[in-house]
């Protein structure tokens, strides 16, 4: 046996759904949002490591080093990581190489920076 619907409820699940819908879309949104961010900035990170590696080898140049850094960044990094700037400097005790980009947005207006930077001891030979 149903009972009868009242008047005053009609049309209340199409309301509630039409509230509940955008923020359910904003929230999965922001979690791809975030994953984007996370492998942006594993990439920033891979490809700093691999910099880095070239740029501490013994006799090695910071030209070497940006241009290995650039591949790995291009390979790895993809569309996910966007205005990237690579910088590599070699002083008498250590690399350093830094990457600073934005990762892809996908929700308007939304600029999330990644910023990295790895240092390491030169290779030396005695």
């Amino acid at each position: 046996m149903t009972r009868p619907r009242r008047a005053r409820d009609s049309g209340a699940v199409t309301v509630e759904l039409a509230v509940a819908m955008p923020v359910l879309l904003l929230l999965i949104l922001t979690a791809v949002q975030m994953a984007i961010w996370a492998h942006a900035d594993n990439a920033a990170t891979a490809a700093a490591n691999r910099g880095v590696q070239a740029a501490r080898a013994y006799q090695a140049t910071t030209d070497l080093a940006t241009a290995e850094t650039n591949i790995v960044l291009a390979a790895v990094g993809g569309e996910v990581l966007n205005d990237t700037q690579v910088t590599v400097t070699r002083t008498t005790t250590a690399a350093t190489v830094r990457i600073t980009g934005h990762a892809q947005s996908l929700l308007p207006g939304l600029r999330l920076p990644v910023d990295v930077t790895v240092t390491a001891p030169l290779e030396t030979v005695r």
